[in-house]
């Protein structure tokens, strides 16, 4: 594939490549995984090169930017000493950090999935996605067949760690790197991270929604647009506010958080 010049959308940045990321067999010998970025630039950026709303910002030194995206995201300092694969003590920093972003990634490709899900089955009219599954007329009894999903994926998943072990990224399906069509570069996989995290986020409204409202997305949505200042979070009686309530007190504390460890480590706000 040949290499396509990008140009970021920061003031502050400039053109980059989106280079190939495949490393192969050479790569995976040298220990160096096949998911990191040729080239470390942080793409396509909007405003900051970073999460924190502040400028100029340090992040935590082991994120350097070198994975997809890497936007100095840590403000509880997990990835220092959390996120070993299974099997393995003490695993360096470089380990940690792959591990950690195979596990958003894979979450993330099943709430992209979920997200997909959700909305075909509102729109069939199949009722809610919550109710699903135990209404679909199943070709096997319901029972069989979660029985017989769960072993594939534990069958995948074990192929997925050996994977990891071996090359340094789980992939899918026995093919470590996953690129079926020999699409990826730089860009395409900071556009993954990124579909991810928006794909997680959209299926945690979803949950929220459906715990206030006992409606679906869709459902939702249409009643906004009918009455915005009537039927909006704040409208949803307490449920509504225990929500709001608990993801500004979140947000609160996350930030400052990480404050105050950038504070700490050096780091100057303007």
């Amino acid at each position: 594939m040949q290499a396509r010049p990008l140009r970021a959308v920061s003031k502050r940045s400039t053109p980059v490549t989106a280079r190939r990321t495949l490393l192969g067999r050479a790569g995976a010998a040298n220990g160096k995984p096949n998911l990191v970025l040729e080239e470390p630039s942080r793409l396509w950026e909007i405003g900051s090169s970073y999460w924190f709303p502040f400028s100029p910002y340090k992040p935590p030194s082991y994120l350097d930017g070198s994975l997809p995206g890497d936007r100095g995201f840590d403000p509880f300092g997990l990835a220092r000493t959390w996120g070993s694969p299974p099997g393995t003590d003490n695993a360096d920093q470089d380990t940690r950090l792959r591990w950690l972003l195979e596990g958003e990634l894979y979450n993330g490709r099943l709430a992209m999935l979920a997200v997909v899900g959700v909305l075909a089955v509102e729109l069939q009219n199949k009722g809610p996605f919550w109710e699903a599954p135990y209404t679909f007329a199943w070709p096997i009894p319901y029972a069989v067949g979660v029985v017989t999903i769960h072993t594939i994926f534990a069958l995948l998943e074990k192929k997925r760690l050996e994977n990891f072990a071996e090359k340094g990224e789980a992939g899918h399906f026995g093919m470590s790197p996953f690129d079926p069509l020999q699409i990826a570069d730089d860009y395409k996989r900071q556009a993954e991270v990124r579909n991810a995290r928006l794909a997680m986020l959209s299926f945690l409204g979803f949950a929220t929604q459906a715990w206030v409202t006992g409606k679906g997305p869709i459902e939702n949505a249409l009643d906004h647009l009918k009455d915005p200042f009537g039927a909006n979070i704040f409208t949803q009686g307490d449920k509504g506010l225990q929500v709001v309530v608990f993801f500004l007190v979140f947000s609160v504390i996350m930030h400052l958080t990480e404050a105050n460890r950038a504070r700490s480590e050096g780091g100057r706000y303007a």
